[in-house]
């Protein structure tokens, strides 16, 4: 399972929507495009699924150029661009069934596949009903189930929570956990959080240019801590610290709770006045943005 970029550029006219984009991502899990409105994102992901040619460069999936072959490529992909929407008047089994002949999956296997999807995607209660009459999240449901048919190796989602209430977020979310357990999911998203629960890699995009690539391990979740005094700090709950003018910034422990570790610190001496949370990847992402306005 891969997904290749080699110096990828997209330009509409003089505007450059993707700049000489170079990505190598493989096997299973889940891989995170961040940036917001405008920053590339779901151009990046039009060309990886052929809706859109590029300028120059190129995307291959699983070694095949994806605009020279994309019908050998695309017999890999499961994808969602942008927002869902089918046909009003069909139901959420014709749909599927639809698709299945589109895929050309075997008689058989589609009836295999689509049991298991209507499961994992809980649609079976309201699959028979005209796609018309869906909710946002059904239709997010539906999509993802039509996205995985036929069990495609690489999923590619754009933005898949995008306007859902928090339970479809939830549920959205939990099932892309599962189809990372065993396919390459590559999606986008403007959501830290998001991006925290889901991912196994974080990738910032802003203004079609990447300006960070990192594994969601090397992305911590600090302790700052403004305090009246500073003193050396000596405690098993805390793995590392660094000291500022202003304040300290803790990476604690994963196995303690964080008021066990300011407890410590209390007891050692230090005068703490406030405590907050640090992510280094939302910061990160602060400066990068921050450069610069993104446009589309």
């Amino acid at each position: 399972m891969e997904i290749f970029m080699d110096s990828l550029t997209k330009k509409y006219g003089k505007l450059t929507a993707l700049n000489n984009i170079n990505i190598d991502i493989t096997g299973h899990g889940c891989v995170g495009l961040l940036g917001p409105n405008g920053a590339g994102k779901t151009t990046m992901l039009k060309l990886a699924t052929n809706i859109i040619k590029p300028t120059s460069g190129k995307v291959e999936i699983n070694n095949i150029n994806v605009a020279m072959y994309p019908e050998k490529a695309m017999k890999y992909v499961g994808s969602l661009i942008e927002q869902p929407e089918f046909y009003p008047y069909l139901s959420g089994n014709e749909i599927l069934e639809f698709t299945g002949k589109i895929k050309g999956i075997p008689k058989n296997d589609y009836l295999r596949d689509v049991k298991n999807l209507k499961d994992i995607t809980n649609i079976t209660e309201f699959v028979n009903r005209k796609t018309g009459t869906y909710s946002r999240g059904m239709k997010q449901r539906l999509a993802l189930a039509v996205a995985i048919l036929g069990g495609p190796e690489i999923v590619i989602l754009d933005e898949p929570t995008f306007g859902l209430d928090p339970k479809g977020m939830y549920d959205i979310r939990e099932l892309i956990k599962e189809i990372s357990k065993e396919h390459l999911v590559l999606l986008s998203t403007h959501l830290i959080y998001e991006a925290r629960e889901l991912c196994d890699r974080a990738i910032i995009i802003n203004r079609g240019n990447i300006g960070h690539d990192s594994k969601m391990d090397e992305n911590k979740e600090l302790l700052k801590i403004t305090a009246e005094n500073k003193i050396k700090i000596i405690s098993n709950k805390i793995v590392n610290y660094t000291m500022d003018n202003d304040y300290i910034i803790i990476e604690k422990n994963k196995n303690f709770e964080n008021y066990e570790v300011i407890n410590d610190l209390l007891k050692e001496g230090l005068k703490i006045d406030y405590v907050e949370k640090y992510d280094n990847l939302e910061n990160t992402y602060v400066s990068i943005i921050n450069k610069e306005d993104s446009y589309k």
